[in-house]
């Protein structure tokens, strides 16, 4: 079965199975059941491995590979264990504004530690009152001399908890003051005034941890200001763009190991005397799964050469997110059904696992409903 568009695709499946072989298979169900803490030292052996900043630029320490490359890099991580491709993705997420906004002095002092998962970055945009409806920041930085002084509190960070700098969208100036400025802001979280707390009881993607940050009179350089005033919206959703088509390649890798075990699965199964396999209600179980798979491939595939070719991906990433995790949804469930208790009870399968880490990647860059908002507004204007 062909998976790649691409000829060097290839390579980086081959170059994640060796890896997942030797590190990821033997310790990712220690890490989804163990109290939530964020593994750093599994986070080291990641970033050593070359696969965090795997789509930074080379010129600031990064892999400085394609986006073809990099969706596949997190579509077969998220294969093997999605927790493990999330800690992944997640630096390139919080570090993306860095080296596309920055100025050359941002992108030398920061990016090449996140490439290498020396420092832990985090995208703190969402708040309590500014989840799908982003704009709304209600955090507030006021300029003092040469330095902001940052109040508020940010909540559902990935690696919130546990990030050394975070790139920290909020207002400049006071909450109600004529039009939000939102603005972008490198903050270093070692600095007073910061406080970073581990989300508790996840439903999944249990190894990378979640987390809600306070930020009580933090102060900051004017100096670690991301481009211009007021364009920090802008800038997370131009940032969002590319993100949900690596969260589009987590549902394509999630998907395919559902369909994958439920083949296997179904082969080896006894019921009336023969392998369920036979039966044809498991036949056309397998033959949605795999029909909408192929579908969703393509369409991230699709969203990630557009982005490649440096050509509008917006809407295409939207259908890609959208459509994936859906069909991730679509086959794990399925999985499920196929397992029976089986995929239900965790001791005997990897299916109650996938059916927790999947449902988070419909809510997660821009919700289901947000995607559609996104879709139909491309095709209205």
């Amino acid at each position: 079965m062909r998976y790649n568009v691409d000829e060097r695709q290839q390579a980086v499946r081959d170059r994640v199975k060796e890896f997942a072989e030797k590190e990821i298979i033997p310790v990712f169900q220690e890490l989804d059941r163990k109290p939530e803490a964020f593994p750093k030292d599994y986070y080291r052996k990641l970033g050593a491995a070359g696969l965090i900043g795997f789509a930074m630029p080379k010129e600031y320490g990064g892999g400085g590979y394609s986006n073809i490359e990099y969706i596949t890099l997190i579509e077969e991580l998220s294969y093997y264990d999605a927790p493990t491709a999330l800690l992944a993705a997640v630096p390139e997420l919080a570090t993306f504004p860095i080296y596309a906004f920055g100025t050359e002095e941002q992108k030398k002092k920061y990016v090449p530690k996140c490439a290498t998962g020396e420092i832990i970055p985090a995208f703190a945009l969402t708040e309590r009152e500014a989840g799908s409806d982003a704009a709304n920041q209600q955090t507030v930085a006021m300029i003092e001399g040469d330095e902001f002084v940052i109040n508020g509190e940010k909540i559902f960070i990935m690696h919130g908890d546990a990030c050394n700098i975070a790139v920290l969208f909020c207002r400049i100036g006071e909450v109600g003051e004529g039009r939000p400025k939102v603005s972008a802001i490198i903050i270093e979280t070692d600095n007073p005034g910061f406080k970073g707390f581990t989300l508790q009881h996840k439903m999944g993607m249990r190894a990378a941890t979640t987390g809600r940050i306070e930020l009580k009179d933090f102060r900051a350089p004017v100096t670690n200001q991301l481009g211009e005033t007021g364009k920090g919206f802008r800038y997370a959703m131009q940032t969002l763009d590319g993100a949900r088509i690596g969260v589009a390649a987590q549902g394509v890798g999630m998907a395919q190991r559902a369909l994958d075990e439920s083949v296997a699965y179904s082969k080896k199964r006894i019921a009336f005397g023969a392998p369920i396999a036979k039966l044809q209600a498991i036949q056309w179980m397998i033959a949605d799964m795999a029909t909408r798979l192929e579908a969703a491939r393509l369409m991230t595939y699709k969203a990630a050469q557009l982005q490649d070719k440096g050509e509008k991906f917006s809407l295409e990433a939207a259908q890609a997110k959208l459509f994936s995790t859906e069909v991730a949804n679509f086959c794990v469930d399925r999985a499920m059904q196929i397992h029976s208790g089986y995929g239900y009870i965790g001791e005997f399968s990897m299916i109650e696992k996938l059916y927790r880490d999947q449902r988070v990647t419909e809510i997660y860059e821009g919700t289901s409903e947000v995607q559609r908002l996104v879709i139909a507004g491309n095709y209205l204007r």
